[in-house]
């Protein structure tokens, strides 16, 4: 996408927010005539579509923050459980992914491993048909998720046994984004789905029930975090480094410049009213961390899910998935401070 143009005129608008002004005085200026130093293309792969989950990526990129720090980034929509597959094949150097997706790899010899963590508890809703009042009457029940093995499906796994139900009480269907999770419970398809902000709230809107709303249970688990490869981290780490400072600072951006960043989510998420907008950015921003390091309980209990189904996943440490070196070199050398202190 492209990146947010500001025209400044003899004087700047004191109704530009302070950080959008930092931001373009602390940008790299050219001497008239001179080139520019060209930018680093960078593919970004994400899974999670129509949900503000993605949105740190999305204001990253269409700030401008990454290109200040030297990166032509472009962020590519992947089907779930593909962005492994992108990043072992070259298509794509980071994506955001949840330990669930990266775990099973990552078992079987994958060189992938977290840097970043954007959501350390599951955050879904188990949203239901208007009919459905008790838990008993989803037996036999079909509920939308987007791929087995997905953050999708251990949200309903942990939703259905919070209920007192058995896994096999009920039938996941793979579906695909929350758009089309949402469109199949309404076409009656499903009887139940799996949703996240904004859609959460469209369905409480339109008369569907919230069964069970998983970040009241504050169950760690690393959702939507920063996925590259240690080979990368080995062989180029000063730009692995410089690109998690601009995803740090658009993190910081996307939770401190709020009316740019809804401009920017608008984009990505078509016809989502503001309010709704609104409610879904409160509702992730809630647990991102302006350190968004990488949380080893939040893999630990993606690990105890999987070993349920691969006896493999036992025992396993949680540490041979993540890297917080990157986020403690940043930390050090005094990153976080700078962007806290305004620049300074």
């Amino acid at each position: 996408m492209t990146a947010i143009r500001i025209r400044l005129g003899s004087t700047i608008s004191r109704h530009i927010p302070l950080f959008s002004v930092l931001l373009l005085l602390t940008a790299p200026l050219s001497s008239q005539g001179a080139e520019s130093p060209a930018l680093e293309r960078m593919n970004f792969g994400y899974s999670a579509a129509g949900t503000v989950a993605t949105a740190p990526l999305w204001v990253t990129q269409d700030s401008g923050v990454f290109k200040k720090h030297g990166f032509d980034v472009k962020p590519i929509y992947m089907a779930g459980g593909l962005a492994p597959v992108a990043i072992m094949a070259g298509e794509v150097q980071f994506a955001i992914m949840s330990a669930g997706v990266m775990i099973p790899p990552v078992l079987k010899g994958a060189d992938l491993v977290m840097i970043a963590g954007l959501s350390n508890y599951i955050n879904q809703s188990l949203v239901v048909a208007p009919e459905i009042t008790d838990a008993k009457q989803l037996k036999g029940k079909r509920i939308a998720i987007q791929r087995l093995g997905d953050l999708t499906h251990i949200a309903g796994r942990e939703a259905v046994k919070h209920l007192g139900l058995a896994e096999s009480d009920v039938q996941y269907q793979q579906i695909g984004g929350v758009p089309t999770r949402f469109a199949a419970m309404q076409s009656a398809n499903t009887q139940g789905a799996v949703l996240s902000p904004p859609y959460v709230g469209r369905a409480r809107w339109l008369g569907y029930r919230i069964m069970v709303n998983l970040h009241e249970l504050r169950i760690p688990f690393a959702g939507s975090s920063v996925v590259t490869t240690r080979q990368l981290i080995a062989s180029r780490r000063p730009m692995v480094l410089n690109l998690l400072k601009g995803f740090v600072e658009g993190v910081y951006f996307y939770k401190h410049e709020r009316e740019a960043s809804i401009r920017i989510i608008e984009r990505y998420i078509p016809g989502a009213a503001k309010d709704e907008l609104s409610e879904a950015i409160d509702h992730y921003q809630r647990d991102l961390e302006d350190r968004p390091y990488p949380r080893p309980e939040g893999i630990k209990t993606a690990l105890d899910l999987y070993a349920q189904q691969n006896p493999a996943a036992k025992g396993v440490d949680a540490e041979r998935f993540m890297d917080q070196s990157l986020m403690r070199e940043l930390e050090h050398g005094g990153f976080f401070g700078t962007l806290a202190s305004g620049g300074k």
